[in-house]
């Protein structure tokens, strides 16, 4: 591993930490919103979306595409449906609770989603990761048969 490399992580390191630490002081100042305006669809929001944010730039330094051979990128769907899928229904458990329809008579462990917010970080950021791993460049025989067939 070369200087520019290390220093390249040293400095994601230092943004990322930045970023987690001001993400955790506005949802606490979000929490203080709601129950000062009893107003919890804002809270709601951010405890979906920034799990999901946190993920993906988790995944970043790892994904070794590039977008300027946007054209040669495809989607693992295996990938996607086996982590992504499970993680955003127990990312969005809290969100079941408010529907017309009983979840917890349905699945047995319903209790143990309801109120808890690390699972749900945990389920964000893997959802997060997987949504950015699950983009793959596509190989150059992949494209070479089908310039072949067309």
């Amino acid at each position: 591993m070369n200087r520019s490399t290390t220093l390249r992580y040293i400095i994601y390191l230092i943004l990322y930490s930045a970023l987690l630490i001001a993400g955790f002081k506005i949802e606490e100042l979000l929490h203080i919103k709601a129950t000062e305006n009893f107003l919890l669809t804002p809270v709601f929001y951010y405890s979906i979306l920034f799990p999901i944010l946190v993920g993906m730039l988790l995944a970043f330094p790892l994904s070794d595409f590039s977008l300027k051979n946007s054209r040669n990128l495809k989607i693992n769907w295996k990938k996607l449906f086996i982590f992504g899928i499970p993680s955003l229904l127990v990312l969005l458990f809290p969100a079941y609770y408010f529907s017309l329809f009983g979840w917890g008579d349905l699945i047995p462990f319903a209790d143990l989603l309801y109120g808890n917010e690390k699972l749900h970080f945990f389920a964000g950021i893997v959802f997060g990761f997987t949504i950015v791993n699950s983009i793959d460049e596509r190989e150059q025989l992949e494209e070479d048969s089908r310039k072949d067939v067309g």
